[in-house]
């Protein structure tokens, strides 16, 4: 595949670049679904949601775990802006079932204590899906 043929990815967090990358083909989770995309991909801005986001590049896969935040596709540049972006393989079961355990012990006697244990307990979740 010619570069033109390819995508780049951006992977930031508020502390650091985690991954920039030529792709072949990604996948990710928005706040309402998942996505995938190939070269040459119109322009999208868009909210991610928590999840799995899987690189292809050539014959070789990656994946991460993405805690929500933002994406832009311009130009065939893909630029995720997230909270969080965890390797699969720095991924430990056992970390995401405490973090599970502690969604579930969130009270929730307001709307807003709710809807954050919730999200919380979602996360963990999709976290526990990437390490199964």
């Amino acid at each position: 595949m010619a570069d033109s043929d390819r995508l780049q990815l951006v992977v930031t967090t508020p502390e650091k670049t985690v991954l920039s990358t030529p792709a072949d083909s990604l996948q990710f989770p928005l706040y309402d679904g998942s996505i995938g995309i190939l070269p040459k991909r119109a322009p999208l801005v868009g909210r991610l949601g928590y999840g799995e986001l899987k690189v292809t590049i050539g014959s070789e896969h990656k994946s991460y775990f993405i805690d929500s935040g933002f994406v832009q596709i311009v130009d065939g540049v893909v630029s995720l802006l997230t909270e969080r972006a965890i390797a699969k393989d720095d991924l430990q079961r056992s970390t995401a079932e405490e973090a599970l355990t502690a969604a579930n012990a969130l009270p929730a006697s307001t709307d807003e204590e709710y809807a954050h244990k919730l999200r919380e307990q979602e996360r963990a979740r999709r976290m526990l899906d990437i390490v199964s």
